[in-house]
């Protein structure tokens, strides 16, 4: 991983202490395992993702492969800045594990400012950077409450969307650590809202009342056996009322033009990380597989059974050279929904890289990403007057090439010039990557219909 690539180049792999020894079995026997630098982190949480024990038996051929991956999934905790894993005392045939951490900031404030809009281009270009459709406010923090990797949010937020919102999620509350457990309950209020699609536009009411509620309460449960594997079962409870007004414009808004509907939602979501980095990867392999249940016709009559799949790899070609692929699809029954759940091609990350000013209403979608990259450089850059250990700010760019195509299916072929026709855009790119999970995408794209522009984005592509 990019990040630490300097540290990497210490002992972490043990490569060095190694060549010094002269035994000749094939086999490396972990006798100890001692970690630093973990004020507040309980040494379990880190035993759990290092997937290493002591008495266990590692092949020397795989020696350097597997503290690598450990020093990984540590990493992908988001627990610390920084880890090294490495190889120390070494008896043959007997051999002991240091891992070295330097643990992040857990409590502090976050000032929200965040756009209402899809991207930031939508936000800049067609609502004209009007600073009423931004959200601000304070999240609160406490990214390891325990010392158990649980965290505690609260959110109180103002300006386009009213919220106040208390979570906390415990990864692991058995002995053995598979099983979590997470909570969350909240209210939100809009004085506008997207009532209706037009010509693959967003058409929003806006009045002096507030003509969006929503209170939600969820619970959820997960299994994490293996390292890479998970599994999450979640239950969440809506109480949604809208305005009059909006059921006038779109009888279709909510279920039997209604303007107040409650109805629980089951998902079940199980998710593969092979991936090196959940951030920003560059090689392994990534799955999510949810579906879900939203409404049981009772107490009303919202009825959504939806399937989601996202898979991306990452594959590195060259030194220095990255290719990415990622898959999209999402299915949902029936295929005539209200229009409040109808959020398919253009929203969140099931967006062509090109249309970013689009939506399409799909039962139906498949998008299909390929990225290639090349790494400019990466750098630590010091800061000064800040504590030394937070003091070396990583930092990596990649210039990228890139395509995607896609293809939504909306079975009552509503006057769209993006459903039922497969679409294709392109690119090239500029991503620039950080710690605290931090990335910034530039990128000028391009489609099939002789649009253009420079778009800007903060999340991952695939």
């Amino acid at each position: 991983m990019w990040i630490y690539a300097q540290q990497a180049q210490l002992p972490v792999l043990g490569a060095v202490q190694i060549a010094d020894t002269t035994w000749h079995d094939d086999a490396l026997i972990v006798r100890h395992i001692e970690i630093n630098g973990n004020k507040k982190t309980n040494d379990a949480i880190i035993l759990r993702e290092l997937g290493i024990h002591p008495g266990d038996t590692i092949a020397w051929k795989q020696a350097p492969t597997l503290l690598e991956e450990a020093r990984q999934r540590v990493i992908n905790t988001s627990l610390f800045l920084s880890v090294n894993v490495y190889f120390k005392n070494i008896q043959a045939p007997d051999v002991d594990i240091e891992v070295d951490v330097v643990e992040r900031w857990y409590i502090f404030p976050v000032p929200i400012f965040s756009l209402a809009d899809r991207n930031f281009n939508v936000w800049w270009v067609e609502h004209h950077h009007q600073l009423n459709r931004v959200n601000y406010g304070i999240n609160c923090f406490d990214n390891n409450l325990t010392g158990n990797n649980d965290q505690l949010i609260f959110t109180v937020q103002g300006g386009y969307t009213y919220k106040y919102a208390l979570a906390y999620n415990l990864p692991y509350f058995d002995k053995v650590m598979h099983a979590g457990i997470g909570l969350v309950a909240g209210y939100s209020r809009n004085r506008e809202v997207n009532y209706i699609t037009q010509n693959n536009k967003q058409v929003y009411l806006k009045t002096e009342q507030f003509i969006y509620k929503n209170w939600y309460g969820g619970l959820s449960f997960s299994y994490r056996k293996n390292i890479r594997t998970r599994h999450l079962l979640s239950l969440t409870y809506h109480d949604l009322t809208v305005g009059d007004t909006v059921v006038a414009l779109n009888p279709d808004y909510l279920p039997d033009g209604s303007t107040h509907q409650r109805y629980l939602g089951l998902e079940y979501r199980f998710s593969y990380t092979g991936a090196d980095h959940w951030a920003y990867p560059l090689r392994g392999f990534n799955l999510i597989v949810d579906l879900s249940q939203q409404g049981f016709g009772w107490p009303d009559r919202v009825h959504m059974t939806q399937l989601q799949l996202m898979m991306a790899r990452y594959v590195p070609l060259f030194p220095r050279v990255y290719l990415a692929m990622g898959f999209r699809t999402q299915i949902q029954l029936p295929v005539h929904q209200p229009y409040f759940l109808r959020q398919d091609m253009g929203y969140y990350e099931n967006y062509l890289r090109g249309l970013e000013y689009n939506v399409v209403d799909a039962s139906a979608f498949g998008i299909l990403k390929t990225n290639l990259k090349y790494q400019i450089g990466k750098w630590n850059i010091h800061l000064p007057l800040i504590p030394e250990k937070f003091a070396h700010v990583p930092l990596a760019i990649y210039a990228k090439c890139f395509g995607d195509v896609g293809y939504g299916y909306d079975p009552y072929h509503e006057i769209s010039r993006l459903s039922n026709r497969w679409l294709f855009t392109g690119g090239v790119g500029i991503d620039f990557v950080t710690f605290y999970d931090i990335r910034l995408r530039v990128e000028y794209s391009f489609n099939q219909f002789g649009q253009n522009g420079l778009f800007l984005h903060t999340k991952s592509e695939l």
